[in-house]
C-alpha cells in the first residue's frame, strides 16, 4: 500500500507539472525587427526615400507551439523583403518620402491562445494614417503559419473546414450576430462618443468583417475595431466593441 503510495503520489506531482507547464504562457524572444529604405534616386537622397520599419513577436524556439506562430510572422518578413522596391516605386514620381512604423502589443497570452494587435503607422509627407490589424492564434486547434477566425474561435467552424458552402454559412451568422450586437453598444452609447446619427447596420457591411476585424484580450473574449471616421467623428479614434464569447454563443 505505500509503494502504491508513493508512486501514485509521483504520478500526481508529475501530472501537476504537466498541467502547468501546458498552463503557462508561451515565452517570447527578441522580436523580428528591421528598418529597410529605398532611395528613390541613389545618386540623390534628397529625391526622397521609402522607410519600412517594423516589430513583430517571436516566440522561443524551445516553445511547444513556436511553430504555429512564428511562420507566420517570417512570412510577412519576406513578403515585405520581396515587395518593398515594388512598394517604394508607387511613390517615386511624387516624390513624397514615406516612413512605415509596424509595431504591436501582446494582447492575450495563455495555454489556449496568443494574440496579438498590430498597429502601422504610415507617414507620407504631412499625411498621417494608422491601421490597425489583429492576429489571433490558437494553441490547441491552431494551423501552422495561419491567424484563427472568428467561426473557428466560436466553435462553429472545425479548423481545418474547407468546405466552400460551410465557410460562408457560418461566416455570415457569426458576422450577424455581431453586428447586431455592435449596433446595440452603439445605440447604448455608454462613452458618449460622437456617432453619426444615420450611422446603420448596413454601413458596416462594406468596412467591417467581424470573422477577422478582431484580437483577443487578456480574458479570451473579443475586440472588434473600426477604424476613425467609419462609425463617428475621426476625432474619437478608434473605435473598440468588446464582446464576450459566450454572449454571441448565446445568439448562435
Amino acid at each position: 500500500m505505500k509503494r502504491f503510495l508513493s508512486v501514485l503520489s509521483a504520478f500526481l506531482i508529475l501530472f501537476s507539472a504537466v498541467r502547468t507547464c501546458l498552463a503557462d504562457p508561451l515565452m517570447l524572444d527578441t522580436d523580428l525587427a528591421d528598418t529597410l529604405t529605398v532611395l528613390y534616386n541613389p545618386d540623390d537622397p534628397s529625391a526622397g526615400s521609402y522607410t519600412y520599419s517594423y516589430r513583430y513577436p517571436h516566440i522561443a524556439e524551445t516553445e511547444p507551439d513556436a511553430d504555429k506562430i512564428n511562420p507566420f510572422y517570417a512570412d510577412q518578413v519576406y513578403t515585405l523583403e520581396t515587395n518593398i522596391h515594388f512598394m517604394a516605386d508607387g511613390y517615386v514620381d511624387s516624390g513624397k518620402s514615406v516612413a512605415v512604423n509596424v509595431s504591436y502589443e501582446c494582447t492575450c497570452n495563455n495555454d489556449q491562445f496568443f494574440s496579438v494587435l498590430i498597429r502601422k503607422e504610415s507617414v507620407i509627407g504631412d499625411m498621417v494614417r494608422c491601421v490597425w490589424t489583429g492576429h489571433t492564434f490558437s494553441r490547441q486547434d491552431g494551423l501552422s503559419d495561419a491567424t484563427f477566425d472568428l467561426p473557428r474561435l466560436l466553435g462553429i467552424l472545425k479548423a481545418g473546414e474547407q468546405d466552400e458552402y460551410q465557410l460562408a454559412r457560418q461566416t455570415e451568422k457569426a458576422g450577424r450576430i455581431v453586428r447586431e450586437m455592435i449596433m446595440d453598444q452603439i445605440a447604448e452609447n455608454p462613452g458618449s462618443l460622437p456617432y453619426f446619427d444615420d450611422f446603420t447596420e448596413e454601413d458596416l457591411l462594406d468596412v467591417f468583417y467581424p470573422e477577422e476585424d478582431f484580437y483577443l484580450n487578456a480574458d479570451g473574449n473579443p475586440v472588434f475595431y473600426l477604424e476613425p471616421g467609419i462609425a463617428a467623428e475621426e476625432s474619437a479614434g478608434y473605435l473598440v466593441f468588446p464582446v464576450r464569447l459566450e454572449d454571441i454563443a448565446d445568439e448562435l
